[in-house]
């Protein structure tokens, strides 16, 4: 690029990461989903004689690159710092990456522009917000593997060669899944240059020798991810699941670039964006050609939401379906329609601030009990309600990392039935106990009409008797966890859920939707 270009392609950086990553500013926690449950583990390796009832996975694998900077760099700078320093370099990458792949890939700036225009909701988008970070880098780092890969083909070279073997392994260590459909695609653009075979020969020799190293990593990775251990580690649950085809399509824009709630509702005029792109479908576009766009669109629709020990699976596709969209806006656009959404862009990124002030609020009322939890105590968290706030992310679900973390207590829904995870199940807790049963056991049980609707749905009861069925589901539950945990969260608890506690756990405290209870002798 010449002077002018760079000057031009940095100020899209610069308004793209501006807009996303002022609010982590305005918060000292971030508000992150997945993220609690991530600091906590880290807490427990760092702790490993606190916590006999975990064992260690390792940092050589997939999936690992935000676990290793907290491990490494949340010791001299906290844990909560070092988890925003790796936030806003994945925001950083995002604006510094997506105008550059469409200029790179199209050639040119009118389009790169246009593109960047419907861009900024994307660099803050849904997996940063749920706090899955390793996935929210690997994105990033995959189209740049694209834009390598087309340079090969443009001007061969050993650098460029390099390049690629490096990008590949540093997204392999982030996350395999983006690294996975960046492979596809490249596979894909193979297969249409085998009408040229001296162009396919090129392929082969510049582009998949230089993947061959990672892709032994990869087989690794698949081996290890299809021979998880089941049954008893992962609380005997089947996690299999489809989602109707009118969520997938909400999903397209939910599921990547909604903001937190309806404050950045300004999000969905992107979808401008995706539409102008639809319509010109046919223009070409490298590793995004009509052949492979067809192909993401029905392995997203095919692909389940949840499958072994994976989640949001088919939502991982999403990325690219938009990417390749966005590669075919046009190269200009009336001024109107340019203000419109550099206004819409404005009120995303106040609606952002005002969001992350909103939840950090739900954060402090749900620590407001740290003083009440004793030292090291085996505390049961149970969180009726997941979110308020927040619509697309249940920015309280993991929030009891944070007792884990100040206090030492236990933490059994801690993420560890996986080897994917930094620590794992020494031996597999009760399947009651596992997190992936407990986590839902206060949703179904936080009233009398959901209960019952989840037990004939099951035909687990007659309805006559449900009222019967969830007391003694409660009794069932209170009494089997008397014996492994002296203190109780109880997060937004009805009245119905108030009554079932059973009188050998007294509360110690109540503020608010919190409450804590602590086991009698």
């Amino acid at each position: 690029m010449k002077d002018d270009s760079q000057r031009w392609i940095w100020a899209l950086t610069g308004a793209l990461f501006v807009i996303s990553a002022w609010p982590l500013a305005l918060v000292q926690v971030l508000p992150f989903q997945d993220l609690p449950n991530h600091l906590a583990s880290i807490h427990i390796l760092w702790h490993p004689e606190k916590y006999p009832e975990f064992v260690a996975n390792g940092f050589f694998k997939t999936n690992t690159a935000l676990f290793a900077w907290l491990y490494v760099v949340g010791k001299p700078l906290g844990l909560h710092l070092a988890a925003k320093l790796f936030a806003l370099g994945v925001l950083f990458l995002n604006a510094f990456t997506y105008p550059r792949f469409v200029f790179a890939l199209t050639g040119s700036r009118g389009k790169a522009t246009v593109a960047t225009l419907f861009m900024w909701p994307m660099v803050h988008n849904w997996w940063v917000s749920m706090g899955m970070l390793d996935y929210a880098l690997g994105l990033p780092l995959s189209l740049w593997l694209l834009v390598l890969a087309n340079r090969q083909l443009r001007a061969p070279s050993v650098q460029n060669a390099l390049m690629i073997v490096g990008v590949s392994f540093v997204c392999w260590y982030a996350h395999t899944f983006a690294l996975l459909v960046a492979g596809l695609l490249i596979a894909i653009e193979a297969t249409r240059l085998r009408e040229h075979k001296a162009h396919f020969w090129r392929h082969v020799r510049w582009i998949a020798l230089p993947l061959v190293p990672v892709a032994g990593l990869i087989v690794v990775s698949i081996v290890a991810h299809l021979t998880e251990p089941q049954g008893e580690m992962t609380g005997n649950t089947e996690l299999r699941r489809m989602l109707p085809t009118w969520e997938l399509v909400y999903h397209l824009w939910a599921e990547w670039c909604c903001g937190f709630s309806w404050r950045t509702l300004s999000s969905f005029v992107v979808v401008i964006g995706g539409v102008w792109g639809l319509l010109r479908s046919r223009q070409p576009a490298p590793f995004f050609s009509g052949r492979a766009m067809i192909l993401l669109g029905v392995v997203y629709l095919l692909t389940p939401y949840s499958l072994t020990n994976w989640f949001h699976v088919s939502s991982r596709f999403i990325p690219y379906l938009w990417f390749g969209l966005l590669l075919r806006v046009p190269e200009r656009v009336p001024t109107w329609l340019g203000r419109a959404v550099a206004a819409c862009a404005v009120l995303y990124s106040v609606g952002l601030g005002l969001e992350y002030r909103g939840m950090d609020r739900e954060r402090r009322d749900f620590m407001a009990a740290i003083d009440a939890v004793p030292e090291g105590s085996d505390l049961l968290p149970l969180l009726f309600k997941r979110k308020d706030l927040s619509e697309h992310t249940q920015n309280l679900l993991h929030a009891w990392g944070y007792y884990v973390m100040a206090k030492d207590t236990s933490a059994p829904l801690l993420f560890a039935h996986s080897r994917a995870f930094p620590v794992m199940y020494r031996t597999a807790p009760p399947p009651r106990f596992n997190h992936l049963v407990l986590e839902a056991f206060p949703v179904h049980m936080r009233t009398l009409r959901a209960f019952c609707e989840r037990s004939r749905e099951n035909s687990q009861v007659v309805r006559d008797h449900c009222e019967a069925e969830y007391a003694e589901t409660f009794r069932e539950f209170w009494d089997d966890a008397r014996g492994r945990f002296d203190h109780v969260l109880l997060w937004d608890p009805t009245d119905v859920v108030l009554q079932n506690v059973p009188p050998y756990y007294a509360p110690t405290f109540h503020q608010g939707k919190l409450w804590i209870y602590a086991r009698t002798p």
